[in-house]
This record gives C-alpha cells, sequence and structure tokens, in this order.
C-alpha cells in the first residue's frame, strides 16, 4: 500500500470516507466549474451558450453506460485487495482497461454518427441545432481518450487513492480553461474551439493518470503489454458495471423526458434550463461523492470478511452526505439569481434558471443518500435493485408525472420539477427495504460458517 492510500480495512471510517470523498468531490465539482467556464467564454465571445447546454443530458445519456461499468472495475478490484488476491486485482486491472478503449471506440462512434439523430429526438431548437451538432461530434471524437481516464480514475480510487486522480483532473481543467479563452476568445471558434479546448484537457489528464497507474507502487499497477480480456474479471466486472451503467444512462432517459418538455418552450427556457443544470450538477457531485467512497470501502471489508465494517461505513457516508450536500444546496438556492446570471444576462432565460435551482438544488443530498444506498447494494452483490428502483421511480414515475400530471398544472415549471424530490424519496425507500434484509441475511450467512 502506498504511504497515502487510505486503509480501508482499519482505523477511522469517517475519516477514511472524507479521505476519499473529498478529493473526488473537489475534482468532480471542478469539472462542472469548467463546464459553467465553457458558457460562460461563449457568452462573453457571442457563442451559442444553449447549443452546448442542450447536448448536456444527451451525453450524459450515452456516456453513462460505460462510466458506470467502471464503478464495476472498481467493486472487483477492492473485493480482491480485500482478499488479498493480487493475480486477480492484476488480471481485473488489464480487463478494466482494455474494456475502456473498446467502449470508448463504440461510444465515439455512435455519437459522430447519431447527432442530428439524437438532437432532434430531444426537442433541441431549430436555431441551435447547426452548433450543437457540430459540438456533439467534436465532443464524442475525443471520448476514448476520457473514457481510458475514467478507468484509470476508477483503479486508483479502488486502493483508497482518490487524491492524484483529483490533481490530474485540476491540471487538465487549467489546461481547457486556457484553450478556451485562446479558441474562443482569440480565434473566435465558437463551439468548436470550447470542444477542441475539452479534448485537450482530455489528454492532459488522461496521459497523467496512465503515467500513474503504469508507476504506481501500490496494490494497483497497469502493465500495457498485459492488457487484454480475462473471462472471469470481465464477467464479473460487468455484473456489477451493466446494471450501474444502466442505472446512470436511465437517469439521463429521465432527464430527457423533462428536458424535451422545457425544450418546447424555446431557446430561453432551453438556455435557462442548462445553466441551471451545470449548478445543480455541481450539487449532484458534493452530493454522490460519497458513494463512490463507499464502493471500495464496503468492497474491501466483505472481500477480508468484515461486515460489521462495511455497515458502519455505509450510514457514517449517508451522515457526510446530508451535511455536505444540504448545506451547499441550501446556498445555492438562496443565491440563484446571482448564479444564474453568470452566464446570460436574458430576464427570461435567468427565470427559467432560478426556477429549476430553487427547488433541486436544496433537496439534492436526498439523491445523494440513494446513490450511497444504491452503491452499497452493488458491493454487496446487489447490483440490479438501484437499477429497478431508478427504472421505477426515474422513469416511469416521471412519464407518469410529465404527460399525466403535470399538463393539470401547467402554469408553472416548479410543478414540473417537483418529480425529481419526490421520485428521489420513494427510490431511497426502496432501496432501504433491499439492503435491510440483505444485511441480515449476509449476518446469519457468516454466523453460520463460523458454526460450522
Amino acid at each position: 500500500m502506498r504511504r497515502k492510500d487510505v486503509n480501508m480495512l482499519e482505523g477511522s471510517i469517517m475519516k477514511g470516507i472524507l479521505t476519499i470523498a473529498i478529493p473526488v468531490m473537489v475534482m468532480n465539482v471542478a469539472t462542472s466549474l469548467f463546464n459553467i467556464i465553457d458558457m460562460t467564454v461563449l457568452k462573453t465571445f457571442g457563442g451559442a451558450v444553449g447549443a452546448v447546454g442542450v447536448c448536456g443530458t444527451l451525453i450524459s445519456l450515452i456516456t453513462g453506460l460505460v462510466i458506470g461499468v467502471s464503478s464495476g472495475s472498481n467493486v472487483i478490484i477492492a473485493r480482491y485487495i480485500g482478499r488479498k488476491d493480487p493475480a486477480s486485482v492484476d488480471r481485473a486491472i488489464n480487463t478494466a482497461m482494455a474494456f475502456s478503449i473498446a467502449a470508448g471506440i463504440a461510444l465515439a462512434i455512435i455519437g459522430v454518427v447519431g447527432a442530428p439523430l439524437f438532437l432532434t429526438w430531444n426537442n433541441c431548437p431549430k436555431e441551435l441545432l447547426t452548433d450543437a451538432t457540430l459540438y456533439f461530434r467534436l465532443y464524442f471524437a475525443g471520448v476514448p481518450i476520457l473514457m481510458v481516464y475514467n478507468f484509470c480514475a476508477s483503479i486508483l480510487r479502488s486502493s483508497g487513492d482518490s487524491r492524484r486522480p483529483m490533481i490530474f483532473l485540476i491540471i487538465g481543467g487549467i489546461v481547457k480553461v486556457l484553450s478556451n479563452l485562446v479558441f474562443a476568445g482569440v480565434f473566435h471558434l465558437g463551439v468548436m474551439g470550447v470542444a477542441f479546448a475539452t479534448i485537450l484537457s482530455w489528454c492532459v489528464f488522461t496521459t497523467l493518470g496512465l503515467t500513474a497507474l503504469t508507476h504506481n507502487e501500490g496494490a494497483v499497477k497497469l502493465r500495457l503489454k498485459d492488457i487484454r480480456f480475462y473471462k472471469k474479471e470481465m464477467n464479473q466486472i460487468l455484473h456489477i458495471g451493466i446494471p450501474a451503467g444502466m442505472q446512470q444512462a436511465l437517469y439521463s432517459v429521465a432527464n430527457v423526458i423533462i428536458t424535451a418538455e422545457v425544450n418546447k418552450l424555446g431557446p430561453a427556457a432551453t438556455t435557462g434550463m442548462s445553466i441551471a443544470n451545470n449548478f445543480d450538477g455541481i450539487l449532484y457531485q458534493i452530493s454522490v461523492a460519497t458513494s463512490l467512497a463507499i464502493m471500495p470501502y464496503v468492497s474491501q471489508n466483505i472481500g477480508a470478511g468484515n461486515l460489521k465494517r462495511s455497515v458502519r461505513s455505509i450510514w457514517e457516508g449517508i451522515l457526510v452526505t446530508v451535511a455536505l450536500g444540504g448545506f451547499f444546496g441550501s446556498l445555492s438556492a438562496i443565491f440563484s439569481r446571482q448564479l444564474s446570471g453568470i452566464m446570460s444576462a436574458d430576464p427570461e432565460a435567468i427565470k427559467y434558471s432560478m426556477q429549476k435551482m430553487v427547488l433541486i438544488s436544496s433537496t439534492y443530498f436526498i439523491c445523494g443518500i440513494n446513490e450511497i444506498l444504491g452503491a452499497a447494494l452493488r458491493s454487496m452483490g446487489k447490483p440490479l435493485a438501484s437499477t429497478v428502483s431508478v427504472m421505477v421511480w426515474m422513469c416511469g414515475f416521471r412519464f407518469v408525472w410529465v404527460y399525466l400530471i403535470y399538463p393539470l398544472f401547467p402554469a408553472s415549471l416548479t410543478y414540473l420539477y417537483l418529480v425529481w424530490p419526490i421520485g428521489w424519496v420513494m427510490s431511497g425507500l426502496s432501496l432501504l427495504c433491499v439492503l435491510i434484509p440483505t444485511v441480515k441475511k449476509m449476518k446469519a450467512k457468516k454466523s453460520a460458517q463460523l458454526l460450522s
């Protein structure tokens, strides 16, 4: 173990969770801030802000599946670390990297070819379609690079190292900001410049991530010549990762339902929701960062046979999420007008942005609780529970709400946005109904093994 890696099997759980979660939080919030900078640069230099924003939900939809699979590698590698099985750790790492390359190439082809069709399905306003299509295609042309980094970061976190992925991403983000100013500000390339800056930043932090993983001194190390698919490890990663990826994709499908409804109201509504989505994205990252710490915590301790410590990490993780998500969510809601004004001077767009931020920002910590419960169940070998819950409460329920309930109260988008916190509460209750008996069964199984 590297000196700065978190020892998840011993010591203070709260300190360990915070040590992993805070760098993840900083890293993901920085990513969201860099996206806000994209839109601010476009606003400053006369680019199409809405064209970038309207792509956000669709980008999350298509990339969510593969990003979710990376969590499968996190769980499996952490479990093998807990069991002290280095040979299986190596095979899982090589399999995860092989998958990231193959999946990244597949996503690039899908995104580049399908851009106009996907944006049309999303009711993209016609006046934004040309710029949005250009941004979408350029973004996905670089997705294989991003996929490799996601898996590098996930592998490093499985051993308790979340600090270096954070540093790498921040360095890449600085490159992105400077490149944005050059491409969009000096050369006036608009959305093309923003896309180029994004891809360049990916090249930077992916190179740093691969270098760290190939020269790592801890429990995880990548050997480029050994990258290949190992059947057993691939099956295990997919068993955990595909439901997790489907869950992320379903979140985005559910958001597309609402986005398409808002887009019908015109460019101001589209821009307003795009602005709100950026700030809500920051709240999402703050609220769910703890779940990325919980996965390896639960997995390593289950691998080591310490169920009690696994369960304690879940409840302490929830406390962290409620405290941080509630605090920052309240600030976002209170200052929603000022924050929205950073990216637009249009009073109508600001009004639409505030409608979403006031309600969603203040309740995003509930979504964070859901993510922790889902991460815990994946680490316990119950990956489908969270996916089914999302399918029911984030997709099915939203269809009913958008097409049957919202039309009864069409005067305000607040009624449309209520579907988010209501769905999160119902999903959390559903996951608790699975988690509690799962823990009881694992305790009973362990007791039986000790008696035999």
